[in-house]
């Protein structure tokens, strides 16, 4: 008859309490943050100035405007006459592009990973490990 011996192993870990308030709940509730974020809640969006810097701004600009170039239905950022629906791709009611897979543009994955841009996802979810930035 053979013998067996058993291990056990007990691990204990010691639970800290959050140094944070958590994650921001857009519920319409008067906040008081003093920044952005009071106007987040308020408005539903916010302007954060310098959140990207000015001149990769504008190359950000140029490079969504020749992605709708790209589509050859005859819009031009150089004539107004070209915003119509028949000569850009499918916007949403608000002027959104959500087909395409334009979120999985190398220039839009950029503006995600701009420090600024960052930063504001950071301070709405009050957590620096935010998923997307192991993405790229």
């Amino acid at each position: 008859m053979a013998t067996t011996a058993a291990t056990s192993t007990c691990v204990s870990a010691m639970i800290l309490p959050s140094r944070s308030s958590g994650a921001m709940k857009l519920d319409g509730e008067v906040t008081n943050y003093g920044d952005w974020r009071d106007d987040l809640n308020r408005d539903g969006y916010a302007v954060i100035k310098g959140a990207i810097p000015k001149t990769r701004a504008g190359e950000y600009s140029d490079k969504f405007y020749s992605y709708i170039e790209d589509f050859g239905l005859g819009y031009s950022r150089h004539d107004p006459s070209t915003v119509r629906k028949e000569k850009l791709p499918v916007l949403n009611e608000k002027g959104m592009i959500l087909h395409y897979g334009v979120t999985h543009e190398k220039w839009v994955w950029d503006i995600r990973s701009e420090p600024g841009v960052v930063e504001a996802f950071e301070r709405v979810y009050d957590d620096t490990d935010l998923i997307f930035l192991r993405c790229c």
